[in-house]
């Protein structure tokens, strides 16, 4: 039951942020009555609303992708990610404004070096130990962690620290998406490598929705102004309720990507536990038959050797 109501909930968090397009995004306060024009906006009467069905229709392709039972074998949800980076390209060039500019503050650049780490010891984790099992001791996986993370956040910040990068939409949208798919799938049980970029795009989706508050605002002032030369006061305009719609479409999309990736991380641990402890036994199976078959052949042997000594 639990298992299915994720299914609904993946699909249906995105259609209820594409549908909030036909909601108010921003509106007057009611005080003002006949005094502005327009009193409110509605979301394809926006940029920001075109941008909002732009990213639920993404988290929908993506979870109709993640849905199947088969998202959890790695070569299809390598698969996944590798669509899913080059739809958000696409519908970064197409759907995104002229430019988008990242000032690459101390801040900035501590968080993209510590992402850029975890990424790189994911992999480190999952490729190299298991190949490579005398690096596997305490004290030198937290050297090689340390060393690592210190040159990846000098090389952040003599490359970036402080500069403002200003990058057209799709190429954002292809080293953003691209990075976390990457993380995604160095992540163990691989397989389940299209549910977390799902729980990552969505979490991006959320920000991206909640943080463009200012922006509606700003937008229905500024429409205000090119209609009759004025605007009402900027704390008398306010989200509408196609904002907060978006956002609990968002949620509902977050809630249900967890479950579901919950759901199946317990399943594929239990059926890894299970294959360990058939193998164990078969294991146990094998050492007493050879024992056995060891005690028939000393019991010949003895009973052979009886019998010639009574001749």
């Amino acid at each position: 039951m639990k298992h299915n109501w994720s299914k609904i909930a993946v699909t249906l968090g995105p259609v209820i942020v594409m549908a909030s397009l036909v909601w108010e995004y921003a509106r007057t306060n009611p005080a003002y009555g006949f005094l502005v024009e327009p009193w409110s906006l509605r979301g394809y009467e926006m940029d920001q609303g075109w941008t909002y069905f732009a990213v639920g229709a993404a988290l929908l392709i993506l979870a109709l992708a993640v849905v199947p039972k088969r998202a959890v074998e790695l070569s299809y949800s390598a698969t996944v990610v590798g669509v899913t980076t080059v739809v958000a390209t696409v519908l970064g060039f197409v759907f995104g404004p002229d430019t988008v500019s990242v000032t690459f503050s101390f801040v900035v650049s501590a968080v993209l070096s510590l992402a850029l780490w975890m990424m790189i010891y994911r992999t480190f984790k999952s490729v190299v130990l298991p190949r490579v099992p005398s690096l596997d001791r305490f004290a030198i996986r937290m050297l090689i962690n340390l060393g690592v993370l210190i040159l990846v956040f000098a090389v952040v910040l003599v490359t970036l620290g402080d500069r403002t990068v200003n990058l057209n939409p799709g190429v954002a949208a292809f080293i953003g998406v691209g990075l976390l798919g990457l993380f995604a799938v160095a992540t163990a049980p691989h397989g389940l490598a299209a549910n977390r970029l799902l729980i990552y795009l969505s979490v991006g989706g959320g920000a991206v929705i909640s943080l463009s508050g200012a922006s509606l605002r700003t937008s229905l002032q500024e429409a205000q102004i090119e209609a009759i030369g004025v605007a009402a006061q900027y704390k008398d305009v306010q989200v509408g309720y196609g904002w907060f719609l978006a956002l609990t479409g968002i949620l509902i999309l977050f809630v249900g990507a967890v479950a579901l990736w919950a759901t199946r991380r317990d399943v594929i641990i239990a059926r890894n536990r299970a294959r360990e402890q058939r193998a164990a036994a078969e294991k146990s199976a094998q050492e007493i038959r050879e024992a056995y078959e060891q005690y028939e052949r000393e019991r010949a042997a003895a009973e052979a050797a009886y019998s010639a000594s009574n001749d």
